[in-house]
């Protein structure tokens, strides 16, 4: 690569990068996201061109996916249906119940239910941020980044202090190991995680998760290969979306998914942590 197209290489991260910021931050303000994606001095098709060729997917799809994200913490933490959609910027509740039901396999009130009901939850510092782990009697449901949209609107979302686990609930016991074993998995101790898993979601992410598990420690692949262990090579867009939808991080271990080209592609706790973690099983694999 010679000087001109490293240049290049550089400008078409850079801009991609902050298009993606520009959506986690104004997802719920349209008017506020438009001005600041004007602001990054590109046409939005030339943006467009530039987001999906670095992060597998549409900005819009993208956009989706932030505003979906947002509304499930919600509906966990006891909001309304109506109260998730309109607070993620969702004014027709058609589309919202579409594309929730699309990206998590169940409607929005069927949602909120589930994790109305016998759920225990917790929230452990770690190296890559607080992580919120929920879990039923049966199995870890959730494992995700605590602060997500207390970073993205600036207001304090986790209502459940770290403490509040029942002693004498299962669910509360799968928490506590979970954290204990999350603890091991950071210190290098721990390779494989031996806790039930029942993330939420459509019958052909059900199938991209299981794969991902099947991705040795220390190891990763790409979109492609990802699309190709799932039997079906020409759904690597289709694979790239279920991968951003992971739900229960680390332990199916979407992080070990990167770029064709070896570069680091979109991770719901930030490419830092990505990083971390790769590095982290790369040097404990030693």
């Amino acid at each position: 690569m010679d000087d001109n197209e490293m240049w290049q290489a550089v400008q078409t991260c850079d801009l991609a990068k902050a298009s993606k910021a520009v959506f986690d931050q104004y997802f719920t303000d349209r008017q506020e996201l438009n001005q600041q994606l004007k602001e990054l001095g590109v046409t939005r098709k030339q943006m467009s061109l530039v987001f999906k060729r670095y992060y597998d997917m549409k900005p819009a799809e993208y956009l989706i996916q932030v505003r979906i994200a947002a509304a499930k913490q919600a509906l966990q933490a006891g909001a309304s249906v109506f109260d998730a959609a309109a607070d993620s910027d969702y004014t027709n509740y058609s589309s919202f119940y579409a594309h929730f039901r699309k990206l998590s396999g169940m409607p929005p009130a069927k949602y909120r239910q589930l994790f109305a009901q016998n759920i225990s939850r917790a929230v452990m510092d770690t190296p890559i941020g607080p992580l919120r782990i929920l879990a039923s009697q049966d199995a870890i449901l959730c494992v995700e980044p605590a602060n997500y949209l207390e970073k993205k609107t600036g207001q304090a979302t986790d209502q459940v202090p770290a403490d509040r686990i029942i002693p004498d609930d299962p669910s509360g016991d799968l928490v506590k190991d979970c954290m204990g074993e999350l603890k091991e998995y950071f210190a290098g101790q721990r390779q494989r995680f031996d806790l039930p898993l029942s993330p939420e979601g459509t019958s052909f992410q059900q199938n991209v998760w299981r794969k991902l598990q099947q991705i040795p420690y220390g190891e990763t692949r790409s979109y492609q290969q990802l699309a190709e262990m799932t039997g079906d090579k020409n759904a690597s867009r289709a694979i790239g979306l279920a991968n951003n939808c992971n739900p229960i991080l680390i332990l199916i271990p979407c992080h070990r998914v990167i770029g064709a080209d070896g570069s680091l592609t979109g991770y719901a706790a930030g490419l830092a942590a990505k990083k971390l973690l790769l590095d982290l099983e790369k040097g404990s694999n030693k």
